[in-house]
């Protein structure tokens, strides 16, 4: 007969209930926009084929070496009617040369300018709102200038879900779509990223949208006339995309496009690029729906707990003396190997249906040091992002 000491008995019950909450997030959240692509593939969720006239707007700041790069692709589109509209807020490179250069070539390109001398705590909010006032057309779509569609379907594939004319009281006013990084200072970058667009998608799903990605990122001008200019959070110069989902999303009025003709990828090359991403996303988490926040932080720290417990059995059961220790380090084993069974599956499967590179051997050590960079990132904004990082907020 085993008998397991008290000790042991806690061991094994914290362990399998970290695992259990670990894997009810993976099969229940992070695996829902897999579900949803499976669901398309095989024609039981159906998009409409409409195809209203569309305004994508992009913001650039010092950005001429993107815009030659990436802009022709966007203007190159797929689609009967729309127009880009680049935002160039007082770039002091080649960026306004290569627009005018690229307007002649493209009739359907406008320019528009944030002059220098203009004051806000977010001068990009207020480029957008530039923008969005010169578009002609109520459907918006949002990139930015390091960001480039994976097809020339792009522009179709988001579009579709703007208006819905059998049922125009219920048209979808958001729409939010999924970027992945192409150019990345580490491959942990390209990881968390992903996971980051992974768990928007997935509540987007569930029917409690709370954030959205200015990298690929819809809505009507009805959305941002309803958030009257950025103004419910104009003393942060973050929240121009995210916050005005989380404010304004609903149950009834948002979509998701997933399909990998309408991804983006994302040129973030540099450490400095992601450490800003991963600060603005630090600092606007705090004005997130409580529900995604408690969800996302339950999940974060039954991890912690997954691998303390994991490493508390390990060590109370070596050197082996027992049957007892063999059982606890048979458990240990097991669940490891079964969360990560779970991962490698709903993470890389999910990633092939978009056609982006897989993570393998990586994943396991990503998986473990995630939660400690985002806590790192939200500790810092806390203690030092107002004070070392001004740019980022204004008074309250």
């Amino acid at each position: 007969m085993i008998i397991l000491d008290t000790i042991e008995i806690n061991l094994l019950l914290g362990l399998g209930t970290c695992l259990l909450i670990q894997l009810l997030f993976y099969w229940i959240f992070l695996a829902k926009p897999y579900y949803h692509q499976l669901a398309v593939r095989k024609g039981l969720i159906k998009h409409p084929d409409w195809h209203p006239p569309v305004s994508v707007i992009i913001y650039a700041r010092n950005e001429a070496v993107n815009l030659e790069t990436y802009l022709p692709s966007v203007l190159e589109q797929n689609y009967p009617r729309f127009e880009v509209i680049v935002v160039n807020e007082d770039s002091n490179d080649d960026t306004e040369h290569v627009l005018k250069r690229l307007a002649v070539q493209y009739k359907h390109l406008y320019i528009t300018f944030l002059p220098g001398k203009s004051r806000n705590v977010s001068r990009k909010k207020v480029a957008l709102t530039i923008g969005i006032k010169a578009a002609q057309y109520d459907s918006l779509l949002f990139l930015e200038a390091n960001c480039h569609p994976v097809s020339s379907n792009w522009l179709r594939n988001m579009a579709r879900h703007f208006i819905n004319k059998k049922q125009s009281e219920d048209q979808k006013k958001i729409v939010l779509g999924f970027s992945a990084l192409e150019k990345y200072p580490s491959r942990y970058a390209a990881y968390d990223y992903f996971i980051t667009n992974l768990q928007m998608m997935s509540l987007a799903l569930y029917r409690s949208p709370y954030m959205g990605n200015g990298r690929n990122l819809g809505y009507n001008k009805a959305v941002f006339l309803q958030q009257k200019s950025f103004s419910k959070y104009h003393f942060i110069d973050a929240g121009e995309d995210d916050l005005l989902v989380s404010e304004n999303a609903s149950r009834e009025n948002v979509s998701i496009e997933m399909s990998s003709e309408s991804m983006v990828l994302v040129d973030m090359e540099t450490y400095w690029m992601w450490k800003e991403y991963k600060i603005r996303h630090a600092v606007s988490n705090p004005f997130y729906k409580k529900f995604p926040r408690f969800l996302w932080r339950t999940e974060y720290f039954s991890r912690i707990a997954f691998w303390v417990s994991f490493v508390a059995a390990l060590i109370f059961s070596i050197p082996v003396y027992s049957l007892s220790g063999w059982i606890i380090i048979g458990s240990a084993a097991a669940s490891l190997l079964l969360r990560w069974t779970t991962q490698f599956f709903i993470i890389n499967r999910t990633a092939y249906t978009l056609h982006l590179p897989k993570f393998w051997f990586t994943l396991p050590f990503f998986d473990f040091i995630q939660p400690f960079v985002n806590g790192y990132f939200y500790f810092y904004e806390i203690l030092k992002g107002k004070k070392d990082n001004h740019w980022l907020y204004g008074k309250r």
